[in-house]
């Protein structure tokens, strides 16, 4: 099981944010490999399930805005999905990339860097997009290499349930009196909270509880993320993070 609590020379995790989504267009392969050429330590994706049942990486709930086509993920299969351009919308250096299948993300990221994988579900809720990723995974053998997280809890509730050795985070927004309180019963190893809504003493509670604490979202105050002792940071540009001055 991959461990967000690991420290890398005494810091934390850096997370390559959709790859590396301020350099290149986001869940693709050139943004991935701009975040492993930045120095993450684990590259944050994001995957959708096509109609004929296949894992795709896509972030937005309908495809317009990135690729001129109306619909969502689950309307298409993925042969057409993967002749659909999701560069040119970032620039015309990236005009023609096409979005990419888990399946070979997979196969490109063993052994060379860790995924944080995010199960995108709503407004399709289909439990295959969990079965689908697990095996996937486990065809690659990279359950040690890798952390699933989602919004949906009957999400990561399934993962564990098919397989205890992936490690799953919940990512929810707000602040709560207890947020422990949102993963009674629910077998997870970490929390997401959303970056701009998180305090130290969250972070201290989501820790005395056994969990690692891997914040999202857009906003990052880094030195004082350093200081609360978050297991995870994660950057746009993982290459613009220099850890020298926030020491």
């Amino acid at each position: 099981m991959f461990d967000l609590r690991q420290r890398k020379d005494g810091r934390p995790l850096l997370v390559g944010h959709r790859g590396a989504m301020a350099v290149a267009p986001e869940n693709t392969m050139p943004s991935l490999a701009a975040g492993l050429a930045g120095g993450a330590d684990i590259l944050e994706l994001d995957v959708q399930l096509t109609a004929d049942k296949q894992v795709i990486l896509f972030h937005d709930t309908d495809l317009s805005a990135k690729t001129g086509v109306n619909g969502l993920i689950s309307d298409y299969t993925a042969e057409f999905l993967q002749t659909l351009d999701v560069g040119s919308y970032f620039g015309d250096a990236f005009a023609g990339t096409q979005m990419p299948l888990l399946n070979d993300v997979l196969a490109w990221a063993k052994g060379r860097i860790a995924l944080m994988i995010e199960l995108k579900h709503g407004p399709i809720f289909d439990p295959e997009l969990d079965a689908a990723a697990v095996r996937l995974i486990e065809k690659h053998g990279m359950e040690d290499e890798v952390v699933i997280i989602s919004f949906d809890q009957f999400a990561l509730q399934r993962v564990k349930t098919m397989n205890p050795r992936i490690a799953t985070s919940f990512i929810y927004v707000g602040r709560f009196l207890n947020p422990l309180s949102l993963v009674q019963n629910l077998p997870v190893d970490a929390l997401s909270p959303a970056v701009d809504f998180l305090t130290e003493a969250e972070v201290n509670l989501i820790h005395s509880a056994g969990y690692a604490c891997s914040p999202g979202g857009f906003w990052w105050d880094y030195p004082r993320l350093l200081s609360w002792g978050v297991d995870s940071i994660s950057s746009n540009n993982p290459a613009s993070v220099q850890w020298s001055i926030y020491r």
